[in-house]
């Protein structure tokens, strides 16, 4: 049984089911800590159920974090839908001028905003969205655009919605700032 194969069947990039034995096995895996790891967070995040998380929490904490904690958390946020309970933690990491706990948490948790604003509010989380984004100096900077573009759905609006020709200047963000400003009830100048 490869879990390659299971994971790509999980994914839906390859036709097919994931059965509970299989299922089972990507559980085996993370329960001991060995194997490919990473295909078994995807297939246990896509597949499973809410209890499950306690067979992922400790990728977020381990010492294989800073390899499987992105994974880790993508798994508990966006596939198992386990966003109300992890909340305060993407809010931490977000609003961490650094990483906190694995290498890439912050940029990790800004990918994920989009899932911490469904059906919610942060208003002063939002605002440091678009601190992060105006902050050309800021790491997380091209995290918080691609973000900030998803939480507002204005990709159609822009002229480069992936951001992928900013070395002729970022010609979208002025009107993705303006947007978001407004969305978070921002104030103040550029930073």
């Amino acid at each position: 049984m490869s879990i390659g194969d299971i994971r790509k069947r999980a994914q839906g990039v390859k036709a097919g089911t994931v059965s509970s034995l299989e299922l089972d096995c990507a559980r085996g895996i993370l329960r001991a800590h060995g194997g490919d790891i990473n295909s078994a967070l995807y297939v246990v995040g896509l597949c499973a159920a809410a209890d499950d998380a306690l067979l992922i929490e400790p990728y977020l904490r381990g010492p294989a974090r800073d390899v499987h904690g992105e994974t880790a958390l993508k798994a508990l946020v966006r596939y198992l839908g386990l966003v109300d309970r992890y909340r305060p933690l993407l809010r931490k990491l977000i609003m961490s001028p650094t990483d906190l706990g694995w290498m890439n948490s912050r940029m990790s948790a800004i990918h994920l905003a989009k899932d911490y604003f469904k059906d919610f509010r942060d208003d002063e989380l939002g605002c440091e969205l678009v601190a992060i984004f105006c902050n050309p100096s800021d790491q997380g900077q091209p995290s918080a655009r691609g973000t900030l573009v998803d939480i507002l759905g204005i990709r159609d609006e822009l002229g480069d919605p992936f951001g992928l020709e900013l070395e002729a200047g970022d010609t979208d963000a002025g009107y993705i700032v303006k947007m978001a400003r407004q969305r978070f009830n921002c104030h103040g100048g550029l930073h």
